[in-house]
C-alpha cells in the first residue's frame, strides 16, 4: 500500500472511532442525569470523564491523520 493509502485508512478507523466514543459519550451523559445515588453519579462521571478525555485524544489523531492524508 501507498503512503496515501495507509492515511486514508488510518483516517477512516480513527473517524470510525470517534463515532464509537460520541454515541458511548452521549449514552453516558443520559445514565449520568438519571442516577439517583450520590456514588452512583460519581462512578459514572468518572468514566464520562474518560470517555471525554479518550474522544479528544482521537481529535487530536484524526487531525494529524488528514494532515498527513492531505499532503502529497
Amino acid at each position: 500500500m501507498t503512503d496515501g493509502t495507509d492515511a486514508q485508512r488510518e483516517l477512516h478507523e480513527i473517524t470510525g472511532a470517534l463515532d464509537v466514543l460520541f454515541t458511548l459519550r452521549e449514552e453516558f451523559a443520559q445514565w449520568l442525569e438519571e442516577a439517583q445515588s450520590e456514588e452512583r453519579k460519581e462512578e459514572l462521571a468518572n468514566v464520562y470523564r474518560h470517555i471525554e478525555a479518550m474522544e479528544q485524544e482521537y481529535q487530536r489523531r484524526r487531525e494529524a491523520a488528514a494532515a498527513k492524508a492531505a499532503s502529497p
